[in-house]
This record gives structure tokens, sequence and C-alpha cells, in this order.
């Protein structure tokens, strides 16, 4: 047959997809096989990796325990987007070689500057591995992806104590063996929920949540870190910069009169806490998350929005 009446290929287009208690094995699992395999000596990092003395960090703990790579931290912008010419540079500075570059879509929000990102890391023939810890629905509904492989979350997506995948997609990554089960043998599987309604009701609070900033007079109190949700893009939270009063205060009364806010990468890694990533100190000593998941009781958005700015404006003295 020229063309057959249906597809017959068993392998095309399969999806090697691993999972693990946590995103964070399957990171390691990846970084590990790769380095194993002599397929890289050095790691470009993003400039913004917080660390918890409750949780470690996501990013840092299994990158610390790969012995012999090179590590590089490439400047962030203002609004967590990737600083192309900071990162091509870096890139340029040790030629074609064996290196992969990680990507975070911090919040869910694709980078603005991801397919520039790839290309440049395609022209010196390295990898791209995309952190998708916050982007498992980002990662269905964006059209296009330029990775090799990506993980996920899934416990900060869905209602599960652990969890987190792999998806391995480059071709030759696939050949490498991984430790990370099957979608058979776990209990944290995403597909026993309808994913769909899932992001149309987080994307539906985050417009609802996004609309009432911006109607509100509190531009002198906080600020979206983000501009606008592009299409595709799921969020994890809806990010703001706390411009008036005491971030960590303010948190914490949040969460005392229930309201779950959080502060993601409030502290920032040791070798981050320098002049160079002035940038990335600046937003992680004023950066708070508000809820907008599928729990979410859109009609108390109002009534937390008041409550924010009272307290940024009684923790101010």
């Amino acid at each position: 047959m020229i063309i057959e009446k249906t597809a017959l290929n068993k392998d095309d287009q399969k999806l090697h997809e691993y999972y693990y208690d946590s995103a964070r094995e399957g990171m390691f699992d990846l970084l590990n096989n790769m380095k194993n395999d002599n397929l890289i000596d050095t790691l470009f990092l993003p400039g913004y990796i917080g660390w918890s003395p409750r949780e470690g960090s996501g990013i840092f703990d299994p990158i610390n325990k790969l012995d012999g790579l090179s590590v590089q931290y490439y400047k962030m912008t203002s609004d967590l987007n990737i600083d192309l010419e900071d990162l091509s540079q870096r890139i340029k500075d040790i030629g074609r070689g064996k290196f992969t570059v990680l990507a975070v879509n911090y919040f869910g929000f694709i980078d603005l500057r991801i397919k520039d990102v790839a290309d440049i890391v395609k022209k010196y023939s390295g990898w791209l591995i995309e952190d998708n810890a916050h982007g498992f629905f980002t990662y269905q509904y964006t059209e296009d992806n330029y990775s090799d492989a990506t993980f996920f979350s899934l416990h900060k997506m869905f209602p599960f104590k652990n969890g987190g995948s792999l998806i391995v997609k480059n071709s030759k990554l696939k050949s490498l063996k991984y430790s990370g089960n099957s979608i058979t043998d776990v209990e944290y599987n995403p597909w026993n929920y309808d994913v769909k309604n899932i992001a149309k009701m987080r994307k539906e609070n985050y417009e609802v949540l996004d609309n009432i900033i911006h109607n509100e007079e509190v531009s002198e109190y906080f600020t979206p870190l983000k501009d606008c949700l592009l299409p595709g893009n799921i969020p994890q939270t809806y990010p703001v910069r706390i411009k008036k009063g005491n971030r960590d205060r303010i948190y914490e009364l949040m969460n005392e009169a229930g309201f779950g806010v959080v502060s993601l990468y409030h502290t920032l890694i040791e070798p981050l806490r320098r002049p160079e990533y002035q940038t990335s100190i600046e937003l992680s000593n004023c950066i708070m998350n508000l809820p907008v998941h599928q729990d979410v009781n859109k009609d108390k958005y109002k009534d937390m929005i008041k409550l924010l700015v009272k307290y940024c404006e009684e923790t101010s003295a």
C-alpha cells in the first residue's frame, strides 16, 4: 500500500514516559544517565533557584549529587524570562561541546524566547531540558515544544502526596536505561483526572483574579509578575511583586486568615547570592504567589485582594 488505511507503526509517536516519587528524582535519573553515557560535562542552570530548610531545592539538590559536571548559572530578567544574551555568550564561550541547558517554566509560563534558546542550543550541539515542575498542563496545551526531555511535579498539580514524571523525546536519550516506573505501577496517575477541565478551571481562575487586580487600585501595593497569559499557558499560581510592606509577614498573615498564598523561591541558593544576580535577588525578596488551582472558590478572590492590600499597608511601617 502507498498509504495505509490506518496507522500501523506501533513505535511511531510512542511516548517514553517514566514515573517517580518526585520531579527531582526524574531529573536526577535523566542527567545521571546523560553524564554516565558521556553526553554532557557542563550544565547551564537558570539564575533563579530556590532553597528552603524544610524542602531543600528541587533543582539544585539533584544536581548537587552529580559528580564531575561543570555548573554555570545564566541570568534571568526581572519577569523571570531567560536573559538570552547572557546565556548565548556563556554557550559561545565554551563552544560546541557536551552541554545541556535547563530551562524552567516558572509557575507554568513558557519562556517568551524559548525558540531562540532552542536555536542557540542546537547551533552549538547541546541539549535542551525543560523543567515543567509547574507546567504539566502547559505542556499539554502549548502547541510547540523544543526540548529533548522534560519532567513534571505531579503532586503540585494534583491532590497527590508524591509524584513526578519524565518524558524523553530525543531518540538518542530514549535508548538510555531509566529507573522510573511505568504508569501501571504507580498510584499517582494524572490521567485518572479530567486534565482538560482542570486546565480550563486554572486558566479561568487566573483570568478572574487578573481582572480583579487590574480593576482595583492595588499597584501601590503589588503588581503582577507576568504581563499577560499567552496561548497554551496554564498557570500554576498567580505571581505578584509585593511593593509595599513586609512580604514575609504578609505571607504569615494571609495564611492565618485562611488564604493559602506561597512565596516560591523566596530564598536563593548560595551560588546566586552575589551581585551578578541582583535582579533575581530583588525578585526573591518580594515575590508572592496567589492560588489559582482547581479547588479555588473564585467568589472569595475580591476578599483575598482586599485583605492583601490591608496587610501590605499594615506591615509597611
